[in-house]
């Protein structure tokens, strides 16, 4: 990724699945270098109850909110998603900047 960062000169970094590096752990090394796109796992959009999907979008936005972040699925909004999932996200999005 410093490669990428440094040489290439990339800005910004899209694709995220937890199992492979969360979007916090990828802010907490990378995030004052490059800018961050999405987050919200997939399979954790898909399947969390709402309860749970709402307390997991706030805590991505906690930590990496404001600076670099743009919130996001961790890749393209499939069909399968629950359209409630999705909205849910999107009000927690919502939600956070209402409360700055």
């Amino acid at each position: 990724m410093n490669e990428l960062i440094n040489d290439v000169k990339i800005d910004a970094f899209h694709s995220f699945q937890d199992e492979i590096i969360p979007v916090i752990e990828f802010k907490k090394r990378y995030g004052d270098k490059i800018g961050i796109l999405g987050g919200v796992d997939m399979d954790k959009l898909c399947r969390l109850e709402n309860t749970e999907l709402r307390q997991y979008v706030r805590s991505i936005l906690q930590e990496c909110m404001p600076y670099r972040y743009a919130l996001g699925s961790g890749n393209s909004i499939a069909n399968y998603i629950p359209l409630e999932n999705y909205l849910a996200m999107l009000e927690e999005g919502l939600n956070w900047f209402d409360k700055q």
